[in-house]
């Protein structure tokens, strides 16, 4: 898998959890004081987060880092 290709998964992952939990793109960017333009970026897959950010997201979604980053574990 190259590396857009992964970013779109981690991205649609995101979105699906993000959907799950039941909180809207606001949600998110309110809790964590972000920029919403970047964090649709990510859910896009059009941008590559730092790990601390990837880290901040788990916890506002309530998952675990390991988790969210690996595509062979379904949320």
């Amino acid at each position: 898998m190259d590396n857009k290709e992964f970013l779109k998964k981690i991205g649609l992952k995101l979105k699906v959890i993000r959907s799950l939990r039941g909180m809207s793109q606001d949600d998110i960017v309110n809790k964590l004081d972000i920029d919403k333009s970047y964090y649709s970026k990510v859910e896009r897959g059009l941008t590559n987060p730092t790990l601390l950010y990837m880290k901040n997201l788990a916890e506002v979604l309530d998952v675990n880092l390991e988790d969210l980053i690996n595509l062979n574990i379904n949320i």
